[in-house]
């Protein structure tokens, strides 16, 4: 048995690293005023979901957005502006709005979708957070939860946004899922036919943030000519989830470009392993074509589980089992995933496997 991962973050690894994006939805939103027009600003605001689908590939509605907050804080943290979008039967990868925000200040921008997915008070809980009131930083920056992804995904990003004296500003931004996710590919070159009994993945968190506790807010990026770039790391992220998606069969890809392993995830979690049950029956060989089958995707909370001897920040380790059987025969295969080095929050684990 042959397996291969690659890392697309979202990135690709032998069994393989790759990038959760949706299909273009868009929808353009309203004008929010809270400012008076004079001295404001008309900040028009563009978010996109990170990562596209990889080829072959069922678009699911969980990885896009049902529903979008917008927070705007000012300098001293007090709320300018708390806008909730319920998209009702529409599913969107991307969102356009614009908004009068106060001129000649620092805004911190919270990006929230899918809030719903995280426990039943949380929505009530951030509508408490009007105009002028504080307190939304520790409140959403704290916030844990152990994920249901058999609901839509929530996702978040925050960013700082300097607004100076100027009649409008255009902001691109981008949400990152609070989940991984894993696609098995199995081809067989067998006679008979296989059937996948479950998946098993060693060492997965049960909680973890609603909001990215990375460490260091930027990434360097190399850049062909050899100069190195440095990038926020949402929109590291973004540029190199656009490269994988672009050269998904490179094996190297995340290890040129590096992995994420400066996070932290909740105190209280503990890592187990999860079972992921089939059954999928991959076909045999007809004539010289292989069969093959792909397990459904299924998505895991980020996690770390450091590597033996590794530092707080430093290499992690997962590991592999797969139940099967042939011809009445039951069968297990164990192996430590190689070149998955971070199971860090939207990066899809790509797995090829072939009997």
């Amino acid at each position: 048995m042959k397996c291969t991962l690659r890392h697309i973050l979202w990135m690709v690894s032998v069994f393989c690293l790759a990038l959760i994006q949706m299909a273009c939805n868009k929808a353009v939103g309203f004008m929010d005023k809270s400012s008076s027009d004079e001295g404001s600003v008309m900040l028009v605001l563009n978010t996109e979901i990170i990562g596209s689908l990889y080829a072959g590939e069922t678009e699911s509605g969980r990885d896009k957005m049902h529903t979008l907050r917008i927070v705007i804080l000012h300098p001293d943290g007090t709320v300018e502006h708390n806008q909730f979008m319920d998209f009702g039967d529409g599913m969107l990868s991307e969102c356009t709005r614009f908004i009068q925000v106060k001129q000649n200040e620092t805004k911190t921008i919270y990006l929230i979708a899918n809030e719903k997915s995280v426990h039943d008070g949380l929505h009530n809980t951030l509508d408490e957070f009007t105009v002028g009131t504080d307190g939304f930083k520790d409140a959403i920056d704290g916030q844990s939860f152990s994920p249901d992804y058999l609901k839509p995904i929530p996702m978040s990003s925050v960013y700082e946004v300097e607004i100076k004296d100027e009649p409008r500003k255009e902001c691109q931004f981008y949400l990152v899922r609070a989940a991984t996710k894993f696609t098995f590919r199995f081809t067989n070159m067998r006679s008979g036919s296989v059937t996948l009994n479950s998946v098993t993945v060693s060492d997965i968190a049960d909680k973890t943030y609603l909001m990215s506790h990375k460490k260091n807010l930027t990434m360097k990026f190399q850049e062909e000519d050899g100069g190195e770039t440095e990038l926020f790391w949402i929109d590291w992220l973004k540029k190199i989830s656009d490269e994988s998606q672009l050269n998904p069969d490179d094996k190297e890809l995340a290890d040129k470009r590096g992995w994420i392993q400066a996070y932290d995830i909740p105190s209280e979690t503990s890592h187990q392993e999860v079972t992921v049950n089939g059954p999928l029956e991959v076909p045999s060989m007809t004539g010289d074509q292989p069969g093959k089958a792909v397990f459904p995707v299924f998505y895991l909370p980020e996690s770390k589980k450091l590597k033996a001897g590794s530092a707080t920040y430093g290499e992690q380790e997962y590991t592999l089992k797969l139940d099967m059987s042939e011809n009445g025969k039951e069968l297990s295969f164990t192996k430590t995933f190689p070149n998955l080095e971070a199971l860090f929050r939207n990066t899809h684990v790509l797995v090829d496997i072939t009997f």
